[in-house]
């Protein structure tokens, strides 16, 4: 981390304290939110399938988007920080929710109503809080840094939470520590406050010139759109491989952490070594060179059988793919954005990502409760060939 960071702003406070804290509290909600990635597993052991634990998913798409929606229509209301701080309270308190279902997994969709609301405001307002201490040339580094953070949470928590749930506490005492987990998190993130001056105007809310659906049709039209795109493609393909990597390990006799540490490791290698090489180039061609390559370690999947280290090997492909191209997307988003309407593209942008991650799983647990695994990988494939199409026609076309 650069030693001379300073916020743009009143006072100049050094940002290097927020921003400890920040990655503190976002490594603490992303190991709750992969603690909970083993619902699919509990899910079974109540009697459910991947179709149910699907519609446990999905019930919250409609909440969430409206969450998101309030985020981008009043996106000063209150301070970034203090947003993502109940947001995660709010997961904790899925957590606790989860650990009182005993009978049947039905319940579990009241549960995942709360749970997938409060994870798509996380995912929205973190970027949010590092997007205001940060300028547009830093801006894609330090999301590179941040979800390098939550993807390194969310690469232990499963791990962890197989370890707890194996042991004494079982299940529910696992969603438990979650939850304390969380609480914790939320302690760091209201601290960030602290350390950064509030810039917003009071009884001003931001875009105020600017209409809200104005500013959407702008965000639209413009170039951000194809980025935006390209994040709801990304939504796609990371639910269905985190959501149902546990039950996918089970079934073809894997370990479910070989995949979320060989994920991790190369999403932080990615991230905080790779990312600086690729710098050097045009950021088009690194993307559709990264999203070519998950499209090939998605393929790969298909052929894993039970061999642990080409499945560590197709784990560890779609990790650099993804810590390269993600953190880009949404960077550029942003950056080609007009400077009036930039405060509501980072929650669209956490919108259209997290309406995907609920949704999505509906229809990828029919595909695999109906037709098997193999079936959702050529699924997958498509849809990450469709991606590295549009990402190199687009790199082709702006060499003209």
């Amino acid at each position: 981390m650069p030693e001379d960071i300073r916020v743009e702003g009143d006072g100049a406070a050094s940002r290097v304290p927020a921003i400890v804290l920040l990655f503190g509290g976002a490594l603490g909600i992303s190991a709750a939110f992969g603690m909970l990635l083993l619902l699919p597993l509990y899910v079974q052991k109540l009697g459910g399938d991947e179709a149910d634990f699907g519609v446990i998913m999905a019930s919250a798409t409609i909440t969430a988007a409206l969450a998101i929606g309030l985020v981008i229509r009043y996106p000063e209301a209150l301070r970034p920080n203090v947003v993502l701080a109940l947001a995660i309270l709010a997961y904790g308190l899925g957590a606790v929710g989860a650990a009182l279902v005993e009978d049947g997994w039905v319940p579990l969709v009241g549960i995942g109503l709360l749970l997938g609301t409060a994870w798509a405001v996380v995912y929205a307002a973190s970027p949010m809080v590092m997007s205001e201490m940060v300028t547009d040339g830093e801006r894609a580094n330090y999301f590179g840094y941040l979800t390098g953070t939550q993807q390194l949470g969310i690469g232990v928590g499963p791990v962890v939470a197989g370890f707890l749930a194996e042991g004494n506490l079982g299940f529910r005492g696992m969603f438990l520590v979650a939850a304390v987990l969380c609480a914790l998190a939320a302690v760091l993130v209201l601290a960030v406050g602290t350390f950064v001056p509030d810039t917003r105007k009071p009884g001003s809310v931001a875009g105020q010139a600017v209409s809200f659906r104005a500013s959407l049709g702008s965000i639209l039209r413009s170039e951000s759109a194809f980025w935006l795109i390209m994040i709801l493609l990304f939504a796609c393909l990371f639910t269905t491989l985190t959501s149902f990597q546990t039950t996918f390990a089970r079934a073809q006799g894997l370990d479910f952490s070989v995949f979320y540490l060989s994920y991790t490791a190369a999403v932080i290698l990615s991230r905080f070594g790779i990312a600086r090489f690729a710098a050097r180039y045009d950021t088009l061609l690194v993307f559709a060179v990264a999203v070519s390559l998950i499209a090939l370690a998605v393929a790969s999947f298909s052929f894993v059988g039970s061999n642990a280290i080409f499945y560590a090997l197709a784990s560890a492909s779609v990790g650099i793919g993804y810590g390269l191209a993600l953190p880009a997307a949404q960077a550029q988003a942003v950056n080609v954005s007009e400077e009036r309407i930039r405060p509501r593209v980072l929650p669209l942008a956490g919108l259209l990502f997290e309406t995907m991650i609920l949704a999505f799983p509906l229809l990828a647990g029919w595909v695999i409760s109906a037709l098997g695994y193999g079936a959702v990988f050529v699924l997958l494939l498509f849809l990450c060939l469709t991606q590295a199409g549009l990402a190199w026609e687009r790199y082709a076309t702006a060499r003209v």
